[in-house]
């Protein structure tokens, strides 16, 4: 499982990838509110045409693709474009950032028994390196699970153009799923075990300080991301 991070994260990179023009919208139009020149009054008939008044204005890619007006849970008919639906569809978002939540904080409780298994194994305890291995995997499957409650829930009604403790969550979003994936990839060849020996494996000490620090500031990044939605 020493890639399971890498293999996990393809669909989700592309998931968050989504996100990030959204997010840089919402930082760009807190930051400079009126910087750009009103645009010209176009005619009722084309801003009808444009905007659906049961979608918020500022969606990310993959909401489009998910929910948008031509969405792919549109298409199936599974959530047919009405307001009736949508009050449901605010029910399930309700339901799914719910999980969420409660999901990071069970996936934070793993990720920190994680590092400390890992320290403790640093220190010399060699035999704990399985231990750390298996919490390693069970934080990542919960990691993961815990993100596509998030990516693929429906957007709400209105999405404002402002800068809050959400735009900072999603910002600290996008260094703790970097994380997720390189922390377990340059886990590769930290433990190197030598033919016909019973004994745990050595540690090339190296690889593993870079482990070490990209895994603590991977923990650091979501407890703070957490602390920011939750307080």
């Amino acid at each position: 499982m020493k890639h399971a991070g890498f293999v996990f994260g393809i669909p989700f990179a592309i998931a968050l990838g989504c996100q990030i023009p959204s997010f840089a919208a919402e930082a760009a139009a807190s930051a400079h509110p009126d910087s750009s020149p009103a645009p010209e009054a176009a005619p009722a008939t084309d801003v009808a045409a444009m905007k659906d008044p049961l979608l918020p204005e500022v969606m990310s890619p993959g909401e489009r693709l998910m929910w948008g007006k031509h969405g792919l849970m549109r298409e199936i008919g599974a959530f047919p474009l009405t307001e009736e639906s949508r009050e449901k569809e605010m029910g399930l978002r309700r339901t799914m950032l719910t999980i969420h939540e409660i999901g990071g904080f069970a996936t934070l409780a793993a990720m920190l028994t994680t590092v400390v298994y890992g320290q403790l194994t640093l220190n010399g305890n060699l035999s704990l390196g399985e231990t750390h291995q298996a919490w390693a995997t069970a934080t990542i499957i919960s990691y993961f699970t815990t993100a596509s409650l998030s990516l693929l829930s429906p957007p709400p009604m209105v999405r404002r153009k402002e800068w809050n403790t959400v735009s900072i969550h999603k910002g600290l979003a996008i260094v703790h799923f970097t994380g997720m994936i390189l922390t377990p990839l340059l886990a590769d060849g930290i433990a190197r075990e030598e033919r016909g020996s019973s004994s745990p494996a050595k540690i090339d000490r190296d690889k593993a300080h870079i482990h070490q620090i990209s895994g603590y500031i991977t923990t650091a990044t979501f407890a703070a991301a957490m602390m920011v939605i939750t307080f």
